[in-house]
């Protein structure tokens, strides 16, 4: 399971985090200077960048101690309502 323990929250104002677990990789950032974050899931192998769109699913947060829950507590939503895919995107070549 993610934790918010792995997550540097006051670090989002100015800098975007990455990370993934089993094959779900998330990208979290503050579009509007801190008033609220949007965190992406996406599967594995690529990153962010290179990764489709449509491949993307997001949800925006409030920047407070309360949408900080709510965000660790979707992304493990996000993880444990589609495991196949993410099962299978960690098997996934990068080729």
């Amino acid at each position: 399971m993610i934790t918010k323990e792995g997550i540097p929250f006051l670090g989002l104002k100015k800098f975007p985090h990455t990370g993934s677990y089993e094959g779900m990789r998330y990208y979290i950032k503050s579009l509007d200077k801190g008033e609220s974050v949007t965190a992406f899931v996406y599967p594995e192998p690529y990153c962010f960048e290179n990764t489709a769109d449509e491949e993307k699913t997001s949800q925006a947060f409030p920047f407070t101690a309360e949408g900080m829950d709510e965000l660790v507590e979707w992304l493990n939503q996000q993880y444990t309502g589609d495991v196949e895919r993410w099962k299978s995107a960690k098997e996934m070549s990068w080729a």
